[in-house]
Parts: C-alpha cells; structure tokens; sequence
C-alpha cells in the first residue's frame, strides 16, 4: 500500500497556494488601483489642420497644428510628426484647455488605465485557469 499524505500537509500547502494567490492578485491590480485614483483630462473630437510640418527625429518632435476650440482658432502642438502642411487630422483635445495644450490623434483615446485594466484581466485569467487545474488535480487524485 502507498504512504498517504496526512490532512495536515494538504492544508499548508493549500495556505501556501491561496497566499500566493493573494500576492500574484495584488501585484497585479496595484498599478491598476494606483491608476484610479490620478487626474484624467477630458478629450473631445475636433478636426485640425496642420500649420507647420516637422521631422519625426526631431527633439521637438510633433507637428504645430490650427484647431478651432469654442470658436477660437487656436495653434497647439500635435502629438505627432511628419504630416503633410494643410492635411486635415481627426484629433482629440482637452475639454477645458489651458494655454499649454497638446492635440492627440483621435484614435489616442485609450489610456494607459485601460492597458492595466486589461493586463490584469489577463494575469486573473491565467490565475484563475491555474487555481481550476490544481483543484481538478487534486479531485483526481482522491
């Protein structure tokens, strides 16, 4: 007959892997939770037109763009390079513009929050996967 294990060894390992769990959890959804709680610009849509076209190898790299903002022609600096003079871009700008304002392509507006997001779907995913093997191992193995 085979040695078998006491309930006392199952149980720590159990405490071991739910404390790992645990850890991996809270390593994951750190960035995520420290993410929130910063300030997010609004964005709005708004077409601009690129004024003077610059290099992208640049040190000031970013085209100077005109964008109409609350009926106010107003010049910016885009957060991009190498446009045609005179092309017409989809941007997105601040809500509530300040004198300093950088232009983003329309297609910019996901946020750096929303890639932790998504990580941490993933890493729970894959935890999740992981926890549900182990615990089919183990049924197997009773």
């Amino acid at each position: 007959m085979g040695r078998q294990r006491g309930s006392a060894s199952l149980a720590s390992i159990l405490l071991v892997l739910g404390m790992l769990g645990v850890a991996v959890v809270a390593v994951t959804l750190w960035p995520l939770v420290t993410a929130a709680g910063q300030d997010r610009t609004e964005m709005r849509p708004a077409t601009a037109t690129v004024v003077e076209s610059r290099p992208c190898g640049a040190q000031p790299a970013g085209d100077l763009v005109e964008v109409r903002i609350d009926g106010v022609l107003r010049q910016a600096p885009f957060d991009g390079c190498g446009h045609v003079r005179g092309q017409q871009l989809a941007v997105q700008v601040p809500a509530d513009p300040t004198q300093d304002f950088v232009v983003r392509p329309a297609r910019a507006t996901d946020s750096e929050l929303d890639d932790l997001a998504q990580r941490a779907h993933w890493v729970l995913l894959t935890l999740a996967g992981v926890a549900g093997g182990g615990y089919g191992l183990m049924l197997r193995r009773s």
